[in-house]
């Protein structure tokens, strides 16, 4: 029994190798690769890690400002909010097996990956640019609306992620020349990042100075932060409609400058690069049965959990930073320029974890990044706003 699973290994082994040398040939014959040395030009990688950008640049903007979008201007309850928000992330972790599922029995002349990259992207503009308007509607309906548009977005984005993550197994069979290829990924992904923060904290500041909620008029002897059942707080401070208008028009260029360079990254991606075919095969069929292979897997499961916890506590503090600096600290002038301080401390330390990975191990320094990132978690709740005893 143990010989016959033996023999089959080994042969799967040896087919998967003889299917990348024939793969390499062809890449050689086509131009994708330098012969003999079987690297990705510069172009390639180039066109390759653009990709990259769309995914994390909509994801950081939602993370970042959809929290006080939707509070300040289209004016939704917190509750509401919350719904919204976490059907969202739940409907994505729906998502995800599913395309990935429909993917692996993708079979098209333009390769398996590349097509899933491409026909998306005008329903994700779509979609991303209706989370940004404001309807005249009431307020329940508006939260369907949020929330239709919300998880949608997200269906069409795991579309582009979900592929584009798998098409570096597809790019080349050299290892090194994957690596190489992550790396300017991860370049052009901490690019999206800023370009998040840059783009729509630009486009508030621009457009959305006068709009506030005017936090003095709480009733500071209430036991809770905020003593009313709905957001009459948020919506009765507004200066007036004019400034709320403005605001929404702000967020809906930025959505729309930023959607402009989603289509650009996905159609540099699709037509920059090519994928070899048929590279990976899964011998299972049906989707329960596959997904019952991956969730057998003990060491996957480990790790799915504690990169589920660290993902929820990191996307909580970014959902609220927004609101914490404006009405907790008094510093929402200062938000946009927070970010871009955080995000470029982040680019500037990324060679020190790319050195600590080396020397000490993936798993030990996500373990070290972890057990920093705890105390400055917990440093937040004792910032106060010193304008309080000032006045």
């Amino acid at each position: 029994m143990n010989e016959t699973e033996s023999d089959d290994s080994c042969r799967e082994s040896f087919n998967f190798k003889k299917s990348l040398g024939i793969k390499k040939q062809k890449f050689e014959q086509d131009g994708l690769m330098i012969k003999n040395e079987g690297k990705l030009s510069i172009f390639q990688k180039i066109c390759f890690a653009v990709g990259g950008l769309p995914y994390q640049m909509c994801g950081n903007a939602l993370g970042l400002f959809i929290s006080p979008f939707l509070l300040e201007v289209s004016q939704i309850r917190p509750k509401q909010v919350s719904v919204i928000l976490f059907s969202g992330r739940g409907w994505d972790a729906v998502t995800d097996p599913l395309i990935g599922f429909f993917v692996n029995r993708t079979n098209t002349r333009f390769g398996k990956l590349r097509p899933w990259i491409l026909f998306p992207v005008p329903f994700a503009i779509f979609c991303y640019i209706m989370i940004w308007y404001v309807p005249d509607i009431s307020r329940s309906s508006k939260t369907i609306w949020y929330l239709v548009f919300y998880c949608f977005f997200q269906t069409f984005l795991s579309c582009l992620h979900v592929p584009y993550t798998s098409l570096t197994m597809y790019l080349t069979p050299d290892q090194a020349e994957r690596d190489s290829a992550t790396g300017y990924r991860m370049v052009f992904e901490v690019l999206g990042v800023l370009l998040a923060a840059v783009i729509q904290g630009i486009m508030i500041s621009i457009y959305g100075s006068t709009v506030n909620c005017d936090v003095t008029t709480l009733n500071l002897k209430s036991t809770t932060p905020f003593p009313y059942n709905d957001s009459s707080l948020i919506s009765n401070n507004l200066n007036d409609d004019s400034d709320t208008n403005k605001l929404s028009e702000g967020y809906l260029i930025s959505a729309s400058i930023m959607s402009l360079i989603y289509l650009i990254c996905c159609l540099t991606t699709f037509f920059g690069t090519k994928e070899m075919k048929d590279v990976i095969t899964d011998h299972n069929k049906e989707f329960f049965k596959s997904f019952k292979s991956v969730f057998s897997h003990k060491s996957y499961i480990t790790l799915l959990l504690a990169f589920l916890f660290n993902s929820l506590a990191v996307q909580l503090v970014q959902s609220n930073l927004a609101l914490f600096c404006k009405y907790t600290v008094d510093a929402g002038d200062q938000y946009q320029y927070l970010i871009i301080v955080l995000l470029v401390s982040s680019i500037l330390s990324l060679p020190l974890w790319q050195y600590l990975m080396i020397k000490l191990g993936k798993k030990t320094t996500y373990a070290v990044g972890l057990i920093l990132l705890i105390p400055n978690l917990f440093v937040l709740l004792y910032i106060e706003n010193t304008s309080n005893f000032k006045n």
